[in-house]
């Protein structure tokens, strides 16, 4: 009796679990997917972002300013597209459709935050190029105005021409680009958009197929569904040995470079994105199993911890520590130029070797065997207030192998420099608590930099003036602070692999500082200009709102021989570091896009 029941039971919850598999968006895309992210929206994670550091600024002030600057530009974006729609002479049919398509898309990007976006993406051939771009918007199927309208509303603009057709009961919208097609539809309970060579009905025949297999058979997508390290909020993989495969078709020649380049050895790229207590959690990794030659051996090294960086000011901002032999770098980079010449243009392949032969003349030293044959395989740079305003606080060390020869050859590749530049120029060498401190003056108005080095405990350090260098003398002796890793950085170290190739910390909270400080300006001026905007210089946060839940952020890259690993934990990342001269520089591109524009 219980067999029967339970028998009962399977008929009736099989056809709920192949409509479960079919709602997976995944399954409408092919296996043979060689670049794929999905993003899960904010939805998904929500309790676990508002736990960060970034989901705690957003709860204030923060939040608010710039919910409000969205919605403002949202409102100006709308009365701007009826200006302009009146002033090239929209008829009043087509412009009311275009103020409805745009009323819809307005709401677009808080719908794509709900369930987030899926990026696909799959090259078939190089030679008369074939491949396709998906891009899938989960649960969007009930509700796609707001995407097809934003999608008709910039094709409206530029006046292309929609073609709407019946395609195996799917109506599919359409816009000729040849040799490329523009098409978008409903999927089930998904918005479908794709951009390729394959016609509308191949591409809808290719999702709505069967008979192949799906992204949720390939083995890079299993993986990292199968992610447990850290909660993620999107995850991405590039099938690098596709491509390279497809490259290495072309030829011979192409596949030896590709092999010699040491490409053949790339496999895939991983990423994963998402979130750990209050951090904002990164890895990528890079399989590159097997030998590694060419380009690979730049990745390669001696592991170091911590304990290895130079001692760094106390206030340091941001620091970097690199495994980098410069011999290496320039051995690998010289071969690769000689080998890609030679296969685009094997005429020219002199001409290289006539480069590297003027460096030496130029120099007036063998730049490989005297100058990069005496530094070491370890390269650092950091970034103190103390040391410098604007930007100026930068310093560059190089890890030194051979002290002696490196000195001499500085000296005269500084002074063959001079001459070729006819520029008076002289080196001032003196002694600074024991070390020999080389100052370099340059004859020449409004240049106000005083480049300075010296080579102290096998470590090459350079400076835009003197004092930075000094400082790391004096650090190097115990006679000034330095920086020690607060609990916050000391937690994120825990949970980071203990040695690496590489590591950077960058506290965003100065950069964040200077930014708001002059974004008061910055509103103010763009308000005198544009009055309209209705810009209120009190809605910005205050700087300490901002910054008090930012703490540093770290990355280490690792390697196991098999997979090169970068993990990171961050607070806030910026795409660059703002501190200093870059900021003003964005200070005087808002006043003169003010001044133009408003």
């Amino acid at each position: 009796m219980r067999y029967h029941l339970g028998l009962a039971f399977l008929l009736v919850l099989v056809p709920s679990f192949a409509r479960a598999a079919e709602d997976v968006p995944e399954r409408l895309l092919p296996a043979s997917t060689q670049i794929y992210l999905r993003w899960d929206g904010i939805d998904a994670h929500k309790d676990s972002y508002t736990k960060t550091s970034l989901g705690q600024m957003m709860k204030g002030d923060t939040g608010s300013f710039v919910t409000g600057l969205f919605d403002k530009l949202q409102t100006s974006a709308g009365a701007l597209l009826t200006v302009e729609s009146l002033r090239r002479g929209e008829d009043p049919k087509t412009l009311k459709k275009l103020q409805a398509d745009a009323k819809a898309a307005a709401t677009l990007f808080p719908l794509i935050g709900k369930n987030g976006f899926i990026l696909a993406g799959e090259l078939r051939q190089l030679d008369q190029p074939q491949g396709q771009i998906y891009l899938i918007f989960p649960g969007m199927g009930e509700k796609p105005d707001p995407l097809f309208g934003a999608l008709r509303l910039g094709i409206g603009l530029g006046k292309g021409e929609i073609k709407e057709e019946k395609i195996s009961g799917r109506t599919v919208s359409s816009l000729a680009l040849p040799p490329v097609f523009l098409s978008w539809w409903v999927e089930g309970k998904h918005a479908v958009v794709t951009l390729g060579t394959d016609k509308p009905e191949a591409v809808v025949k290719t999702i709505a197929d069967g008979d192949h297999a799906r992204l949720t058979d390939n083995l890079l997508y299993k993986r990292i569904t199968a992610f447990k390290k850290f909660e993620t909020n999107s995850r991405a993989f590039v099938d690098v040995a596709a491509f390279v495969k497809m490259g290495a078709k072309r030829g011979k020649e192409v596949s030896k470079l590709l092999d010699d380049l040491g490409v053949m050895g790339l496999k895939s790229l991983v990423i994963y994105s998402g979130f750990e207590d209050r951090a904002e959690r990164g890895l990528l990794e890079f399989d590159m199993p097997g030998p590694r030659k060419g380009l690979l051996t730049l990745l390669t090294g001696k592991p170091f911890q911590l304990g290895d960086v130079p001692p760094m000011p106390s206030d340091v901002v941001s620091f970097t520590m690199t495994n980098f032999d410069a011999a290496v770098f320039y051995d690998t980079a010289y071969k690769a130029a000689e080998q890609i010449v030679g296969l685009i243009s094997p005429d020219d392949v002199p001409k290289v070797k006539g480069i590297a032969k003027q460096a030496d003349e130029l120099l007036g030293v063998d730049l490989r065997k005297d100058l990069l044959g005496s530094l070491g395989d370890k390269f650092c740079y950091y970034t103190s207030p103390a040391d410098g305003p604007f930007t100026l606080g930068q310093t560059v060390m190089f890890k030194v192998k051979d002290a002696e020869k490196l000195e001499t050859t500085l000296e005269q590749v500084i002074k063959n420099l001079g001459n070729a530049s006819g520029k008076q120029v002289r080196i001032k060498k003196r002694e600074y608590h024991g070390v020999a401190l080389h100052e370099v003056y340059v004859t020449q108005q409004g240049f106000f930099f005083v480049p300075t080095y010296a080579i102290h405990k096998d470590w090459l350090i350079v400076g835009f003036f003197p004092q930075a260098v000094q400082a790391y003398i004096q650090r190097s002796k115990g006679e000034l602070a330095v920086w020690k890793p607060s609990p916050v950085v000391k937690e994120s170290l825990d949970k980071l692999p203990k040695e690496f190739l590489s590591i950077s910390y960058t506290d965003p909270r100065p950069s964040v500082k200077q930014l708001m400080s002059i974004a008061p300006l910055i509103g103010g001026l763009v308000s005198s200009f544009n009055p309209q905007l209705n810009f209120e210089v009190g809605t910005l946060p205050a700087t300490q709102e901002v910054t008090k839940h930012l703490f540093p952020n770290l990355s280490v890259t690792s390697d196991d021989g098999k997979t090169l690993r970068q993990d990171s934990r961050d607070s806030l990342s910026l795409p660059f570091d703002v501190t200093g001269l870059d900021t003003y520089s964005l200070f005087f591109l808002f006043a003169l896009f003010g001044r133009v524009a408003f």
